[in-house]
């Protein structure tokens, strides 16, 4: 399903980034081995940034991005190259990174192909270097997620059929649903439900009498999660935050289950 990994942004010789945990790169030797190393072969992350944490360990960005990053290996270590995030976003050397992994993508000449991570299961691993503060704050998060069986898989299958912004929604409205905040989850909610609205709107996977239908319901769907929390006169609790969820993950994984189809997936 995923692995949450928390890892400091270091300088690594050329790259900047996070350093894989050595017990993930042994899971997949057959990936990162010395073929990585000499370039015969290219390997890169399909991962959602979620957090940033200073020193003290201290939440100073969220930035919910899913993105594709390569990994590049230095002999022993393999490190999530991100140079990008690290520019765009202005964040730090030695701040801490929250991070879903999604799925590891490898380049072999023209061949190109993706495998979800740990698909059956949910892990996470921090970094011994995180403070205090981060672990106690990701480990709590974490050990709900993996009760509750994990990441559902439908996050990743919407990154892998391309849907990368309704994917990081949907990542960011879990997290907030699973952490508590009931109105922060439903304003991505609405914002999964409007991206599908839009999608199915303009894809030739259904039938055009079932693409109306759906569309009109994803536009119902909208008007009343728009009447959840953050505006004038309402409020959005655990019974709206959970309605608001199903609405947003059934249709997901629905829609994404046909555009794989469509994709020869």
């Amino acid at each position: 399903m995923a692995l949450l990994l928390v890892g400091e942004l270091k300088n690594y010789y050329r790259v900047i980034g996070v350093k894989l945990p050595e017990e993930f790169t042994k899971h997949y030797s057959s990936i990162f081995s010395s073929s990585v190393i000499t370039g015969e072969l290219k390997v890169y992350a399909r991962v959602h940034v979620c957090r940033v944490f200073n020193e003290e360990g201290d939440v100073v960005k969220e930035i919910n991005e899913n993105i594709e990053v390569p990994v590049t290996g230095f002999v022993t270590i393999y490190v999530l190259d991100l140079a990008g995030v690290h520019f765009r976003y202005s964040i730090p050397i030695g701040y801490f990174l929250e991070i879903l992994l999604i799925s590891l993508i490898v380049e072999s000449g023209s061949k190109r192909g993706e495998m979800p991570v740990y698909p059956d299961e949910f892990r996470y691993l921090i970094s011994p270097s995180a403070p205090l503060k981060v672990s106690n704050l990701v480990e709590g998060y974490a050990r709900v997620l993996k009760e509750l069986g994990g990441m559902p898989e439908v996050v990743s299958l919407l990154s892998i059929v391309g849907l990368q912004d309704i994917s990081a929604d949907l990542s960011e409205g879990l997290r907030r649903f699973y952490s508590g905040d009931y109105e922060g989850s439903i304003k991505f909610f609405r914002k999964v439900v409007e991206g599908l609205r839009n999608v199915v709107g303009q894809t030739d996977v259904f039938e055009e009498k079932r693409r109306e239908s759906l569309y009109q319901y994803l536009s119902k769907a909208y008007h009343l999660i728009s009447n959840f929390g953050e505006h004038a006169g309402t409020r959005g609790f655990l019974p709206e935050a959970r309605l608001s969820r199903d609405i947003a993950l059934s249709v997901s994984r629905y829609l994404a289950e046909y555009l794989r189809l469509k994709q020869g997936g």
